[in-house]
């Protein structure tokens, strides 16, 4: 299965069939227990709330004896410390607060058409997944710090460039662990660590800026870096520099990797369901039409768009597996697990199984319409996972992905280039295996 182009997880569903939806594997020599069932997923993530896995998540907060994103809100092992991170950092992603970055959503998906009308004449190869990567992380950027990276080039930003570095580096390391003592992988590891070295002195210097624009008595922004930088004003001993870091560069890592995809799948879904594509446009085209600002009033109209994004995460969860660890002897599923067993709950097995969903590997927006006769679990289908660690950032994401892909269809018809496939690649974030190539040609909306 995964020879065959799948990933690991597609190989899991294959064994859940023999072995049920709760079962372990022995992989580098630990047991694993994997798990793909609805309530035993709500038993772990929600009723039980075990703590993350520390050997994994070590992984993603020091790579090669480099500090990446330490001991941020998404690595933190400590249950006790996590909650009070989690609590501190809430507040900015309130849903009142969210629904006034709509306004930068919209100038940056502006800039984003602008950009795409440059190429879109029917004849140029577009390579969206890469485009949208350095949409993602410039709107991420500007959001969080209030610094302008520039216009959308064909060129990257270094900051987009080392941060896609990064990424590899952790996805490399989980699936090969040997990575790390390989003696003939030493440029590998070297470029990671001074990939990490560059984001994380960008974002200190960032830090000393604002510093010195405080003592001046100059402006200074409300996002996410000064509230954060606040924080650690209030509660030195909790948010040092370091961890403020962490979670800066957390809110950046997770945010560019995940909208990227997921628009990206989007794209590739739509183009191969012509029927779901027309019916997206005529929803955009009869409630917003040609509207400029794309507000959350607006998005309300567009239920159909709603269902077309779960639809898209239910198939491809971008993050698409979280580790646990068990802190006691523990009975899950009818199975005895021992203290200090990783779990890992797979998102993608679970809403792709045919257990838990009709017609699993079918694009059917229309089963998260609220008059569908199917019912789906609560947590069959949990792309930012479940219980207190569910994505703090999920209405964000939500949100700027809905006004990316209404400005898209506003004004452009798309097309796959022939040889674009639905294959994923990855082992914790997941994108498509495929450049996403497409051919775009402008197109009048008809004002609602």
């Amino acid at each position: 299965m995964v020879a065959a182009g799948g990933i690991m997880d597609d190989y899991l569903i294959e064994i859940s069939k023999t072995h049920g939806p709760v079962f372990r594997l022995c992989m580098w020599h630990q047991v694993v227990v994997f798990v793909s069932d609805p309530e035993c997923i709500k038993d772990v993530l929600v009723t039980g709330n075990h703590p993350k896995s520390k050997r994994m998540y070590s992984r993603l907060s020091n790579m090669f004896g480099t500090r990446f994103i330490g001991r941020g809100i998404e690595t933190e092992v400590d249950n006790k410390i996590w909650v009070l991170q989690r609590i501190q950092l809430d507040q900015w992603f309130k849903p009142h607060y969210i629904r006034q970055l709509a306004s930068e959503f919209n100038e940056f998906a502006d800039r984003f058409v602008e950009y795409l009308e440059t190429k879109a004449n029917g004849k140029t190869e577009i390579h969206m997944l890469d485009t949208f990567n350095k949409l993602a992380m410039h709107l991420l950027y500007k959001v969080a710090s209030s610094i302008d990276l520039g216009p959308l080039t064909d060129e990257n930003h270094p900051f987009v460039t080392k941060m896609k570095t990064t990424i590899t580096g952790f996805a490399t390391l989980l699936s090969d662990p040997l990575v790390a003592i390989n003696p003939f992988k030493w440029r590998f590891r070297r470029d990671v660590r001074d990939a990490i070295k560059y984001i994380r002195q960008s974002a200190r210097q960032m830090m000393t800026d604002r510093n010195v624009a405080k003592r001046n008595g100059d402006y200074v922004p409300h996002d996410l870096l000064e509230y954060i930088m606040e924080l650690k004003e209030k509660h030195p001993s909790k948010m040092t520099d370091e961890i403020l870091l962490d979670n800066f560069l957390t809110f950046l890592l997770a945010g560019q990797e995940t909208t990227a995809a997921t628009l990206s799948f989007i794209i590739i879904l739509l183009a191969k369901n012509p029927e779901c594509y027309k019916k997206l446009q005529k929803e955009i085209d009869d409630n917003i039409g040609a509207v400029s600002v794309v507000t959350l009033n607006e998005l309300e109209k567009l239920p159909y768009l709603d269902m077309v994004l779960k639809e898209t995460l239910r198939l491809y969860p971008v993050v698409k597996v979280s580790f646990r660890e068990t802190t006691t002897d523990y009975k899950l599923g009818g199975h005895h697990i021992p203290a200090g067993t990783d779990m890992v709950i797979s998102f993608y097995a679970t809403s792709r199984s045919e257990q838990n969903i009709r017609q699993p590997l079918d694009f059917l927006p229309e089963r998260f319409d609220n008059d569908s006769s199917e019912r789906i679990s609560k947590y069959a289908v949990t792309p930012f996972s479940a219980g207190p660690h569910t994505c703090i950032g999920k209405k964000y994401a939500e949100m700027e992905m809905k006004i990316i892909i209404a400005k898209i269809m506003q004004n452009f018809d798309f097309e796959l280039i022939p040889g674009q496939t639905s294959e994923v690649q990855g082992n914790v974030f997941i994108q498509p295996k495929s450049e996403v190539k497409c051919f775009l040609r402008p197109r009048k909306t008809v004002s609602a």
